[in-house]
């Protein structure tokens, strides 16, 4: 008898150390809270993500991709306002990266330090399906570009190509296995490819052990710019990016974005978002993570923001009247010269970077504004603060940056350590 349990024993230890190295050697996409050795930024144009970058020097490799025409440029800004360049490196390209850096490169690592790089199929957020566009615009040459900068100059990892499109924007994960995803989303980028088959190529490409399917964004994240979202008003987005609506915090934490019924009576956009957000939310508090554990799930306020309001003019003096209005007028026949339109931002709070020391959130109170936005940016830290207690919780006026169809996290990629 004592022999047979010194067997079973044996066998127990020999197939636990099995699958812890199975474990350690096996890849896939980290949370955002886990350690980074470095962030990935581009967009340095924008007064939001200068004010990050020259934050994330002060305690992390900031690899910012510029042109190679503008990169004294940004050394000499950088440094002016006190940067230490040799927390900087450069990753230059002939051209300007003219998306989300977080849709580009995405990391995978396991538990022996190896790193690999998803190469998942683009096609510019879906408007190649557009054939018009198709005939002008070399598609792949901004991956190529992207990937020359990162993988060739930064990170020379073996890479994962898939031919699904995703976008890191997104892709959320806990980084244990559970993934979200947007119908909306997945289904406009890939018409021909079903949701099993995406599961599929997700366990295959990210070792996606879990996928829960939300259904669509939020309203204020239309697809393409100049979009009627409803009635009049207009909007700048990529049809429901994960990262603007609904956020892991830890491993069984979501945030998920929600008006509440007042907002949402006085504002026909906030009313899609709420609407859309009760859908969501019944579908993430039926589910479960991969270890059929439930989720706790908190609603975070939206920002208030001031849409920008104006008569449709195709001579306006304004560049961006004028082309919004030239959009506008071509895509909705029933408007016309004059009629007033409002152009709603991107705006939210869940747009926020995660690093080792600090959590960049947006803000959107400034002074002259109702103290009620400003109470909103308040409660949107305190609670980031709960779930971060060691990290800084760093503010950033986002709402230039939105109105552009940007974010903190959109201009962004952490690099795991």
């Amino acid at each position: 008898m004592k022999k047979l349990n010194y067997l079973f024993c044996f066998v127990l230890l020999a197939l636990l150390y099995s699958c812890n190295r199975k474990d350690k050697t096996e890849f896939y996409l980290p949370a955002e809270w886990e350690p980074q050795m470095g962030v990935i930024v581009n967009g340095l144009d924008d007064t939001a993500t200068f004010e990050m970058v020259s934050q994330l020097a002060k305690e992390t490799k900031v690899f910012c991709l510029v042109s190679d025409s503008s990169k004294e440029f940004y050394q000499n800004k950088l440094s002016a306002v006190g940067v230490n360049l040799d927390s900087i490196q450069f990753l230059t390209s002939s051209t300007e990266f003219s998306y989300a850096q977080r849709d580009g490169v995405i990391f995978l690592k396991n538990g022996i330090g190896e790193k690999k790089l998803v190469n998942f199929a683009w096609n510019m957020y879906g408007w190649y399906f557009d054939t018009t566009i198709k005939n002008y615009v070399d598609k792949d040459k901004i991956k190529r570009e992207l990937y020359n900068a990162v993988q060739m100059k930064a990170f020379p990892y073996p890479v994962l190509t898939s031919s699904m499109v995703n976008e890191g924007g997104a892709i959320e994960t806990n980084g244990k296995g559970t993934f979200l995803q947007v119908e909306s989303v997945n289904m406009q980028r890939n018409p021909t490819m079903s949701k099993e088959l995406q599961e599929a190529e997700l366990r295959n490409v990210l070792n996606a052990k879990k996928i829960i399917w939300l259904k669509e964004g939020a309203a204020e994240d239309p697809f393409g710019y100049g979009t009627l979202i409803t009635g009049n008003y207009f909007g700048i987005g990529v049809k429901g990016h994960l990262d603007e609506f609904c956020r892991f915090v830890n491993e069984n934490t979501i945030l998920i974005s929600f008006p509440d019924s007042l907002e949402a009576a006085l504002d026909p956009v906030k009313k899609i978002t709420l609407d859309r957000m009760k859908v969501n939310y019944e579908i993430l508090k039926n589910a479960t993570d991969q270890d059929g554990k439930p989720f706790t799930i908190i609603k975070m306020p939206v920002p208030d923001v001031d849409y920008m309001t104006f008569r449709l003019d195709t001579t306006s003096r304004n560049n961006e009247i004028k082309f919004l209005s030239q959009q506008i007028l071509f895509e909705q026949k029933r408007f016309s010269v004059g009629d007033t339109v409002h152009f709603v931002p991107s705006s939210s709070y869940l747009n926020f970077l995660i690093t080792n020391k600090t959590v960049f959130e947006a803000k959107y109170w400034t002074a002259g504004q109702p103290e009620s936005s400003k109470a909103k940016d308040e409660k949107v830290k305190q609670i980031l603060q709960q779930y971060f207690p060691e990290k800084r919780i760093y503010q950033i006026n986002t709402a230039a940056t939105n109105h552009n169809g940007g974010g903190l996290h959109c201009w962004s990629m952490q690099v795991p350590k």
